[in-house]
């Protein structure tokens, strides 16, 4: 006996996409405040700013890519009922560009790391070395822009935190492959697992 594919009803999809872009805004939103806060009060003294002016132009970029980030979440999270139906569809690409965009602001915009670390998990659950593998370098990269242009009060690039962002990605895809892959063994018919 075959077992029919499950496939989601796209309300259920719709609903699981408006949690997570709540879920996403309301951490972002929480991140956002603790981390300006940190450089404005200098409750945390690494990341205090002293100048008005820098901390306008921080706080007005974390807003727009934030923004950006938390606008285009549910296109990086889109799935195609035809991901269902054939193994090597691997999604939409419409949703890897959307995530990548995602990924490369995370660590930049305080407002879009809940947005990215989400979206990794999406794009590694698609169980696909060629997603993957770019939104692992996204992320990197993420980081070293965030390092070069969004930390003016260190001199010099951290490579600990960029190290730290790598393991975090590595940690959030693995998570996500191990959801990929729990996710298409249960598409399979029994005989087959």
């Amino acid at each position: 006996m075959t077992q029919s594919l499950q496939i989601l009803p796209p309300r259920s999809s719709k609903q699981r996409t408006r949690v997570l872009l709540i879920a996403a805004i309301v951490l972002g939103v929480l991140n956002s405040v603790a981390y300006h806060s940190a450089s404005i009060t200098g409750w945390i003294p690494s990341m205090h700013l002293t100048d008005t002016e820098l901390v306008s132009v921080l706080v007005g970029s974390d807003i727009v890519l934030g923004l950006v980030a938390l606008t285009l979440l549910p296109a990086a999270i889109a799935h195609d009922t035809e991901e269902l139906r054939e193994d090597s569809y691997i999604g939409p690409p419409s949703a890897l560009v959307a995530g990548l965009v995602v990924i490369t602001v995370w660590q930049i915009a305080p407002l879009a790391m809940a947005a990215g670390a989400i979206v990794i998990i999406s794009i590694s659950s698609r169980v696909s070395a060629s997603w993957t593998i770019p939104a692992i370098c996204a992320s990197i990269l993420s980081s070293l822009i965030a390092e070069l242009a969004f930390h003016p009060q260190h001199s010099d690039v951290s490579w600990e935190s960029i190290g730290f962002t790598a393991l975090i990605t590595l940690a959030l895809v693995a998570l996500g492959t191990v959801r990929g892959k729990h996710l298409r063994s249960l598409r399979r018919p029994p005989q087959q697992r």
